[in-house]
């Protein structure tokens, strides 16, 4: 069995040993309490039972005797009522007055009687014909929710005359018997489990136990199985990471530190990406560097004297055959062109291998601006648009000034005939100020996006293809970046994007 696979076996046994160690101990908590319970469960239920009986069939009889006391102070007090409401119907000034039909004189006669009895809360005299002769009613002196009203209507006489009697009855007394009755229900269930409690009890306090065992035992597995395969993703996206695959991404769901760590884990590897990008390409730029200084030196040489010796030649020579003079002043001309376009390609050689290093300082992104309102070419061409005229970047004006005039030529170019609109828009975008230039050519190939900023790497005639080149660079050398917008301008041409970190930023990061 190879390494690899050797790796793979111990790192599988490690992912299940965590599942299994979270899961055991899960479930050992959860059994800890079942297994105590089955062994107490049937002594603690015992013990409570004989407990409750004894004390309750200690307070059976005192609640007993308390239900009859209140029983008899109940029935005392409905004879008391029934008495009363009978002595009232028996007067006999009420009958003496019912025979003479007298029909004046029963509002008083109602008042008195209510007076007379203080638990009486309403009289109603009331004639055989069905009339109410007088009525006298009062609010009892209980509170509303402590009053039962009794109503005892009496026969006057034999005429079929009435007199409606309402008492006001205490309701407490009811209360604290309904109370007592509970109570005693109360005693005789527990009579009734007495037998069958260690039992059924135990049985449903296992059950119970043991389901909830089962049901955090599958809930424990899920959630180690779920935890250990986030943990596997980490891990297998960190050897990717190790084998030099910086495009790996882990994606974990949810807002918890796992997910947290996986998100921080793509930031570090996307900022290692972007690092190694900018390692790789300012070491590939620092090989061209070297070249274009080496060839800038060894074109320039042989240039002065071609030109002066074809100069020679056509200025010797006595101009006796047209022809051949002729053929001299085309050579002439033809060689001065070449050379021109020589001196040409080795000045950009130059600008390329010499690229000073970087002296950055506060600069304001107004002045930086103001130096390519001023430049006499581009003015006409190019447009400005600030949206924060407040902003400083830690740059070097020169070098920077440079890369934005660059990319301002580079769009110029890129328009009709060479001479398009380019847009030059600035804004701030969190710590960075953000460059946008815009123009109006055709834009750039999806297949030419990776290539453009190599050196010597263009589409037009007369390009060396380091304009580009140049301006990534100094942008990396501002702890910046040049990139090309996947979107297109308003325009419908290319849109650069060069950021440079503002003032705060990159005294933050030295």
């Amino acid at each position: 069995m190879s390494e690899g696979q050797n790796t793979g076996v111990t790192q599988t046994k490690r992912r299940f040993g965590l599942q299994l160690k979270l899961v055991g101990a899960l479930l050992m908590l959860s059994l800890l309490p079942l297994t105590v319970s089955a062994l107490l469960v049937g002594n603690i239920g015992e013990v409570a039972q004989n407990f409750a009986s004894h004390h309750v069939e200690s307070l059976r009889p005192h609640l007993s005797r308390a239900q009859n006391a209140y029983r008899q102070v109940i029935a005392a007090k409905k004879s008391e009522f029934q008495e009363v409401a009978r002595r009232l119907a028996a007067s006999d000034e009420l009958a003496q007055r019912l025979r003479e039909r007298s029909e004046d004189g029963w509002e008083p006669l109602a008042s008195k009687l209510l007076a007379e009895h203080p638990e009486l809360i309403s009289v109603a005299i009331v004639n055989g014909q069905g009339v109410e002769m007088a009525k006298a009613e009062r609010e009892p002196s209980l509170p509303k929710e402590r009053v039962r009203k009794l109503a005892m209507p009496q026969a006057v006489g034999v005429g079929g005359a009435q007199l409606q009697l309402v008492f006001a009855a205490d309701l407490q007394p009811v209360l604290e018997l309904q109370a007592i009755g509970e109570a005693l229900e109360a005693s005789r269930r527990v009579d009734t489990v007495k037998s069958s409690l260690p039992e059924s009890y135990r049985l449903a306090f296992l059950l119970l136990v043991g389901g909830v065992v089962v049901v955090v035992t599958i809930l424990a597995l899920l959630f180690a199985r779920r935890i250990s395969r986030r943990i596997a993703s980490l891990v297998a996206g960190t050897r990717e990471v190790a084998r030099g695959d910086l495009g790996a991404r882990v994606a974990l769901d949810g807002n918890d530190e796992l997910a947290e760590l996986a998100t921080a884990f793509n930031t570090m590897v996307n900022d290692l990406q972007q690092e190694r990008q900018k390692t790789l390409y300012l070491q590939r730029i620092g090989a061209w560097q070297d070249v274009a200084r080496k060839l800038a030196h060894e074109i320039k040489n042989p240039l002065t004297p071609i030109q002066l010796v074809v100069q020679q030649a056509v200025s010797s020579y006595p101009g006796d055959d047209p022809r051949y003079q002729k053929l001299l002043a085309s050579c002439d001309e033809i060689v001065r062109e070449e050379v021109q376009g020589l001196r040409r390609l080795v000045d950009a050689f130059r600008d390329l291998g010499r690229l000073p290093k970087v002296e950055a300082s506060a600069l304001p992104v107004a002045d930086l601006l103001s130096d390519l309102r001023a430049n006499v070419e581009l003015g006409p061409c190019m447009e400005i648009i600030e949206d924060d005229d407040d902003m400083v970047v830690s740059a070097d004006r020169l070098l920077l000034r440079r890369a934005l005039v660059n990319l301002l030529e580079n769009g110029v170019q890129a328009g009709k005939e060479g001479m398009g609109r380019v847009v030059l828009r600035c804004a701030r975008k969190g710590d960075l100020a953000e460059f946008s230039i815009e123009d109006e050519g055709p834009g750039v190939a999806r297949e030419k996006r990776e290539q453009i900023f190599d050196p010597y790497v263009t589409s037009k005639e007369m390009g060396t293809g380091l304009g580009l080149a140049i301006a990534k660079k100094v942008a990396l050398d501002h702890r910046g970046a040049l990139f090309l917008d996947e979107e297109p301008g308003p325009a419908g041409g290319a849109r650069f994007v060069l950021t440079i970190p503002l003032v705060s930023s990159a005294t933050t990061e030295s």
